[in-house]
């Protein structure tokens, strides 16, 4: 697929907020500094389309953006982030459970980690979540260029014993290196 447009819509933290457009959306989700934002701008060949931080926690809101006017990508906040008060973290659950549960045009949702990360509980239990919603969890990993290719290899064999998949369904990626674009723009396209 060729990106030809990718524009930003809105950013909404309520549902009363969120665009509406009647096009299948995909969600980007992962830990704070996971690469969410960087991955997007990867896929739509833009640097700076999605806004990207140095610090983890940046995003604090449902960012929604129209590709090529036959999707749209949804770049979500990152869980585990330290710095959040007791009541940011519940307003965080609220905002995820209400996007989760209401967006009848979410597809897929793509679950970011880094590829030097080991999947824990909340990772299992995020996507268990998805996956009872009836919301494909397609699982991907970030800042694969920060690792050998046997790594690679090995990382995906872990966590595709973790999250009970073939390995080659795990996607590695590298916004720096552009490494992984053309296995997501399928994926996204498949279920078009």
């Amino acid at each position: 697929m060729k990106i030809v447009s990718a524009d930003f819509i809105k950013g909404a933290v309520k549902p009363e907020a969120y665009p509406s457009v009647n096009l299948p959306e995909f969600a980007f989700f992962g830990r704070s500094n996971a690469g969410k934002s960087s991955l997007i701008n990867m896929i739509v060949n833009r640097k700076s389309l999605v806004k990207t931080g140095s610090r983890p926690g940046m995003t604090r809101q449902i960012n929604f953006f129209t590709i090529n006017k036959q999707f749209v990508l949804a770049d979500l906040p990152g869980y585990g982030y330290a710095q959040r008060s007791a009541e940011e973290n519940r307003a965080f659950d609220r905002m995820l459970t209400d996007y989760a549960s209401l967006r009848q045009e979410l597809k897929s949702v793509f679950f970011l980690m880094d590829m030097r990360r080991i999947p824990g509980e909340a990772e299992s239990n995020t996507v268990e979540y998805f996956e009872k919603l009836g919301i494909e969890v397609i699982i991907v990993g970030t800042k694969a260029d920060k690792i050998g290719k046997n790594d690679i290899v090995n990382v995906r064999k872990k966590w595709g014993e973790f999250f009970r998949r073939t390995p080659d369904l795990i996607i590695p990626t590298s916004a720096s290196k552009n490494t992984g674009r053309d296995e997501l723009l399928k994926r996204i396209t498949e279920r078009l």
